[in-house]
Order: structure tokens, then sequence, then C-alpha cells
């Protein structure tokens, strides 16, 4: 029974260990150089880490699917997919949706944090968004 109640544990940490989305909207709103973008893109990969270094499961990066939302069960045990080259390889997939190749206002944040106590249990976070222009 200890066997399943952790094994439910680590499912339920891996299906919040990826999300992704293109938000298209009209706006006046305008960056800095006077252009007005078309969509934001934001992406977020988690992997859980055994002692901060053992890595237990991962987000997949977004680089399929017809929707411009996309929330699924896509993970990887056993590895640490969650990296900024990995979410950049979404944001390449997010301009080629919406036929750009052009982005303002990049910014891309790693956050580590313990989530039990003795530092057993670590989730490491890589989230990047930005503003994609016409």
């Amino acid at each position: 029974m200890r066997k399943l109640i952790h094994a439910m544990a680590i499912l339920a940490l891996a299906g919040c260990s990826s999300y992704s989305e293109i938000a298209r909207w009209n706006t006046d709103a305008v960056t800095n150089d006077g252009e007005k973008p078309i969509a934001s893109f934001m992406t977020q990969n988690f992997s859980y880490q055994l002692l901060g270094v053992i890595p237990l499961c991962t987000g997949l990066p977004w680089t399929e699917g017809d929707e411009d939302i996309v929330d699924e069960f896509n993970v990887r045990f056993f590895a640490d997919e969650a990296t900024v080259d990995n979410n950049l390889v979404s944001l390449k997939y997010a301009l080629d949706r919406v036929g750009s190749h052009r982005i303002a206002h990049l910014r891309t944040t790693v956050d580590n944090d313990f989530l039990w106590s003795f530092f057993i249990l670590n989730r490491h976070e890589v989230r990047t968004q930005c503003l994609i222009l016409p």
C-alpha cells in the first residue's frame, strides 16, 4: 500500500510538470519600438529530483499538436528536460504556429524549490515568456 501511495504522489507531481500556451489577441499595446504584438507566449517545465541530483520525472517541451494551448500528461521519468534550451525549442514551435519569427521582451527564469524537509525532493522550474511580433 505504501508503494502505491508513493507512486500516486509521483504521478500527481508529474502531471503538472509541463505547460505551454500561445495567447492571440487584438491589442492597442505597443512595444518600446512602437510595434504591436500579435500574441504572447509562455512555457514552463518542471523537473523533480531526489536530493537535488537524481532526476525522478520531468515535463517534455511542447513541440506538437494543433491546439494553441497544450496541457497534457507529457512526462518522461528518470530524466531532466526542464532546461532553457528545451523551452527555446517550444518557443520556436510557437513562432512557427503563428507564422512569425520576431519576438520582444524575452524573459527566462530558473527556480529551484525544495518541497519537503531535509532537502529530499527538489522542484526545478524553467519558465520562458515573450511577446510575438508580426
